[in-house]
């Protein structure tokens, strides 16, 4: 892999039981680039990020992320090298709620040994700031928003100074009004050069912050473009479709 490479993917297929979920996807990812991956649901956006973490196997193909290569055949500590390397957000938050913001965010860290207790709690002090949550640091989650529980689960990614982060449909569980503040913290991590793959339907979020858009269908990648040429002129019958759809709702 490139230095400069973050991501590479070549040749990866997925299968759940008999449905091809993923087929033939390929692209690369440079240190610094913004992605966002959209396409119609069910087009595979999901299994193929959750594949990138580690979270989901796969049959075929290979993986090289933040320097480390998986395969089909990818063991323990591969995987827990690389889930250290790569943040995740959901979009169901996935909070521990039994623990305040301030222990969620410290749990990975000290767990992993990266960091003693004190420089962990300072560091996600500084990170729950960031993301403009540092007041509700000794709340529980069941205690916040969604916007803030959101904000919070990218600050506890953070924490654990990762070299690529992952979105996956982050704000589709968000009632409208609690969009844009999340929307507006990955927008700021964008701008201070955070290399990022992001799942989401939110085309004007795509449309500012991304360097390429990658539009998938039926569980294959049909369109890689920059943000101009996708919106301006989308080569693919499927992506002017899909055009059509967001950006009429």
């Amino acid at each position: 892999m490139n230095d400069d490479q973050i991501l590479r993917i070549r040749g990866l297929h997925k299968w759940y039981g008999d449905y091809h979920a993923l087929r033939d996807i390929g692209f690369s990812v440079k240190a610094g680039e913004r992605i966002v991956v959209c396409g119609p649901s069910g087009s595979g956006k999901s299994s193929l990020i959750r594949c990138i973490n580690g979270i989901e196997g796969f049959e075929r193909g290979e993986l090289d992320v933040c320097g480390i290569a998986l395969g089909p055949t990818a063991r323990d500590a591969q995987l827990i090298a690389v889930r250290r390397r790569v943040g995740m957000v959901f979009q169901q938050f996935n909070l521990f709620p039994h623990m305040t913001v301030l222990e969620n965010c410290t749990l990975a860290p000290v767990s992993t040994k990266l960091a003693s207790l004190a420089d962990a709690q300072a560091a996600a002090m500084s990170l729950l700031a960031r993301v403009r949550v540092q007041e509700h640091a000794h709340k529980y989650p069941a205690q916040l928003s969604g916007g803030q529980q959101q904000r919070v689960a990218i600050a506890r990614a953070l924490c654990m100074k990762p070299q690529l982060m992952l979105f996956d449909e982050v704000t589709s569980a968000l009632d409208p009004e609690m969009v844009k503040e999340v929307l507006d913290t990955m927008v700021s991590l964008a701008e201070e050069g955070m290399t990022m793959v992001c799942v989401t339907h939110e085309m004007g979020f795509a449309r500012r912050v991304a360097d390429r858009v990658v539009f998938m269908d039926e569980g294959q990648v049909l369109e890689v473009a920059s943000p101009q040429e996708f919106f301006d002129a989308p080569r693919h019958e499927r992506a002017r479709a899909f055009l059509g759809d967001v950006l009429r709702a």
